[in-house]
């Protein structure tokens, strides 16, 4: 089995300082005006978010203007997180990977998100998780496509899975954990299940509508979704 935990506003929140750390990258960059207004942050991924900033800004999305955003909001990340708590976990969340990860059926943990993998890993180790503990991931610039969706990330874990293990995986035993609607289609897109938590902007209903396997409202509840994702 292969549980692939989503970071932001499942596993923890940054209080925006993700986002004030792309929109301050950007401002060093290229200008003091620039602005991160009607961007669409939920369920994306890191190098469609900055394509989308660069555009609205009127800057051309070249691959070195990327790179270089993706520098800087580094950078702007790595100060902070030296001088205060850049996240904190969200309720349950710590309880609920320390169960998966202990658990008997010894299940494989991973994380499937939108974030770049040094940025995603301050997150985590910011809101007091081991990043070692999750070996199996998909980050938001593993998408092999030109054009990257999240639904291009959990073939990417499942063979990352494969070369981890030297088995493969049936999809159906591949659980991802999300709170946005992205997070279930990518799911069910690909044959995974979808176990969706309405900690973020999605409301239980929508993430119900979206074709979530089971929804639930944190991940208080330790021993019931332990249950359920054993249940597979």
């Amino acid at each position: 089995m292969l549980i692939l935990f989503d970071i932001d506003m499942t596993l923890l929140e940054t209080n925006h300082i993700g986002i004030d750390c792309l929109r301050d990258a950007g401002r060093a960059l290229f200008s003091s005006e620039f602005t991160i207004e009607d961007i669409s942050f939920g369920g994306s991924l890191d190098p469609v978010i900055i394509a989308e900033m660069l555009v609205k800004n009127g800057i051309e999305p070249t691959a070195e203007n990327i790179q270089s955003m993706r520098l800087g909001y580094h950078k702007h990340l790595e100060m902070l997180s030296g001088t205060m708590s850049v996240a904190r976990a969200l309720p349950g969340a710590h309880d609920l990977v320390f169960a998966t990860a202990t658990h008997h059926a010894k299940p494989t943990l991973g994380l499937l998100t939108g974030n770049y993998q040094e940025t995603g890993t301050i997150k985590i180790q910011a809101a007091g998780f081991d990043p070692a503990v999750f070996t199996v991931n998909a980050w938001g610039d593993s998408s092999p496509h030109p054009k990257p969706m999240r639904s291009h990330l959990p073939p990417v874990a499942i063979e990352n899975y494969l070369k981890a293990k030297a088995v493969s995986i049936d999809p159906q035993s591949v659980i991802i954990i999300g709170d946005t609607i992205h997070d279930v289609s990518c799911a069910k897109d690909n044959g995974c299940r979808a176990l969706a938590v309405a900690t973020g902007h999605a409301s239980f209903a929508e993430l119900e509508a979206a074709g979530a396997d089971w929804t639930i409202h944190d991940l208080t509840d330790t021993e019931g979704i332990m249950e359920w994702i054993m249940s597979a």
